[in-house]
């Protein structure tokens, strides 16, 4: 994690309050926002307790414009200790795969079923796309239906 102003108290993270994280598109990594604040970035990092959020206003305007803007991201806890999600073994089904693209869907998707919207997860791990070609990777943990239920 590469933290900003680390001198300054204002951008230390408060690792007992929620953050939002979002793909930043002109660093090819991870925003980490805490009191309207970019507080770090990272290539790869772990929450718990996330909701995945779009803001509808935001998406709309993507579409009016065609042009991309801040408007989705996942809100949570950060995992400092990377425990809750095993992605990298291959033998673990817990996990899930997550994607959003504004001018498809209204919400996070699975990717394996993309009409199964993800609303909330307990534990979520986001990486950034090693290579060229390669997809940014949303790993999620699925919940009980009822927190998966968009509110109408």
């Amino acid at each position: 994690m590469i933290k900003r102003n680390e001198d300054n108290p204002r951008y230390r993270i408060n690792h007992e309050r929620k953050v939002f994280v979002y793909k930043n598109l002109h660093k090819n990594c991870w925003s980490i926002k805490q009191d309207g604040l970019v507080k770090a970035h990272a290539e790869d990092l772990s929450m718990w307790d996330c909701s995945f959020r779009v803001n509808q206003k935001g998406r709309e305007k993507v579409l009016n414009e065609k042009r991309k803007n801040v408007h989705a991201g996942v809100i949570g806890y950060l995992d400092v200790k990377t425990r809750t999600l095993d992605y990298r073994n291959p033998l673990s089904r817990e996990y899930k795969l997550a994607m959003y693209n504004p001018y498809k869907y209204k919400s996070f998707v699975r990717v394996e079923d993309d009409s199964k919207p993800v609303i909330w997860s307990y534990a979520t791990r986001l990486s950034t796309a090693k290579t060229a070609g390669e997809k940014d990777k949303v790993y999620f943990v699925p919940s009980e239906e009822p927190h998966n239920q968009i509110k109408q």
